[in-house]
């Protein structure tokens, strides 16, 4: 078994007797046991992984095209109604990967069944739940084999798997390919497959279940039969997202303050310009338009003085030059009054 994070127990849950292992964090198994089908007798408390019995599921491959999780859910039971012999309702269909065409793959199993099972683990932390066949190792060209409370499970595909009693192997032998090579996981072989060549692979097929169960691609907690963890795992996920809208209000609500007094304060300092401009501008409303105003109204102003000063220029000028004896030292405008500095002979 590979290493695990925390204690766990792994169960084979069977239809006669119920296999379990108590395993630690590192992986070796402190304990184990058997029980009757539907007895979680395990003094351990530790989060449960399970295994049940293929011959309850069956393994599809739907032509359905890709959707959200949400539609999916909703279209899956339906698409898979038609590969079987009952109701739609009457099923749990759990959605796993996508083949090499695209095909989704499923595994479908009784509502019945799984209500039971779920029943009888009702005060476990059950945390996933995979069909024990479907754990077997994958091996290109080869089949797995191994025989486990007196069922032969046999996975020939990677979406391809079975649970089968003994006496039905022929029907499985030749459903299969000619050059496959079959692997042998477990203990003795029984007779049905006693005159067949078989490789010998490992004799402890519960620990290579648990391998298998840990990289398996579906759980089939889902649903109504969601596991307390994934659960718990969406409230803390809801959590943190009411915790981030409520953020959100608030830096929102904070920007809305700040532009309020923002407008207050622009507001203010708009009353003051006006004052200033009215002062500097008698009788000159700006509209909104200060600087032009302004500008405009200084340009009049020096317009008008210049005019003023030519216009007495125009007039003294004549007066001064007619006077030979007349020296002018300077020459000023003030406030529209024209001053002229002369010096005369006598």
């Amino acid at each position: 078994m590979s290493a695990s994070s925390k204690e766990q127990v792994l169960l084979h849950a069977g239809a006669s007797q119920w296999s379990w292992r108590q395993l630690d964090r590192a992986g070796p198994v402190k304990a184990q046991g058997q029980a009757q089908a539907g007895s979680a007798d395990w003094a351990d408390r530790a989060p449960v992984n399970g295994l049940i019995d293929a011959a309850l599921c069956v393994g599809l491959r739907l032509d359905l095209p890709r959707m959200s999780t949400a539609r999916q859910a909703q279209a899956l039971r339906w698409a898979a109604e038609e590969h079987l012999a009952s109701s739609a309702e009457d099923e749990h269909v759990v959605a796993g990967p996508r083949d090499g065409s695209d095909r989704l793959c499923c595994v479908v199993i009784g509502q019945a069944p799984m209500r039971e099972l779920m029943d009888a683990l009702a005060h476990r932390p059950v945390e996933k739940l995979v069909p024990d066949a479907l754990c077997l190792p994958l091996l290109e060209g080869r089949v797995s084999l191994g025989q486990i409370d007196s069922r032969v499970l046999a996975r020939w595909g990677d979406w391809d798997f079975g649970s089968f009693e003994p006496e039905l192997l022929d029907e499985l032998l030749v459903a299969l390919p000619a050059d496959a090579e079959l692997d042998w996981y477990g203990g003795e072989v029984p007779e049905a497959l006693s005159a067949l060549t078989l490789n010998r692979k490992s004799a402890d097929l519960m620990a290579v279940l648990g391998e298998g169960l840990a990289q398996a691609p579906i759980n089939l907690l889902s649903g109504d039969y969601a596991s307390s963890s994934s659960t718990a795992a969406r409230s803390y996920w809801r959590y943190a997202g009411i915790a981030a809208a409520v953020a959100a209000l608030l830096a929102l609500g904070g920007a809305l303050i700040e532009l309020k007094m923002l407008e207050q304060r622009g507001g203010s300092l708009a009353g003051a310009l006006d004052a200033q401009f009215a002062a500097a501008f008698p009788g000159v409303t700006p509209a909104g338009r200060h600087r032009e105003q302004a500008e405009r109204q200084l340009s009049r102003l020096r317009f008008g003085e210049a005019a003023g000063l030519l216009d007495l220029m125009n007039r003294a000028g004549p007066v001064v030059a007619g006077q030979s004896a007349l020296v002018m030292d300077a020459v000023s405008f003030r406030d529209g009054r024209l001053e002229f500095v002369l010096r005369a002979p006598d």
